[in-house]
């Protein structure tokens, strides 16, 4: 497999792992002790929503300067350590044996975007797609 190609394939295998284990973490108690399937539908909002902010602040070009409004804005999830779902993604098949080089990846900020882009269109499908709406 090219580099191009195991470059995103680790990028949608990340934001589908991350995508899912929220929708779980919320799902469980949404449903053990919310009112189900409209709780989840809010809970993936708000949660989309956080992770869109944070994820729009992080894709930004870092601003030049040194004053408090640039470091405000001046943010980015990147890290040198890899979290421990990062390192069970690359030994999933399609990636297992392949080194995607840490440069060669989509940047962590970008998936953090995306993933919750997944949650806000799950959060909408819930609702227009499935007729999840208070009654």
């Amino acid at each position: 497999m090219t580099p191009n190609r195991l470059r995103y394939v680790e990028f949608v295998l990340w934001v589908g792992y991350v995508s899912t284990a929220v929708i779980l973490i919320l799902a469980i108690p949404s449903l053990a002790f919310g009112n189900g399937l409209v709780t989840l539908k809010y809970a993936l909002f708000v949660v989309g929503f956080l992770l869109f902010g944070v994820g729009t602040f992080a894709i930004q070009p870092t601003p030049h300067g040194r004053g408090p409004v640039s470091r405000l804005f001046g943010m980015s999830l990147e890290g040198e350590q890899a979290f421990g779902f990062e390192r069970r993604i690359r030994t999933l098949p399609p990636l297992e044996g392949n080194h995607v080089p840490d440069g060669g990846r989509v940047s962590r900020d970008v998936k953090v975007f995306v993933a919750s882009l997944v949650l806000l269109g799950v959060s909408i499908l819930l609702e227009v797609g499935l007729g999840v709406t208070v009654r």
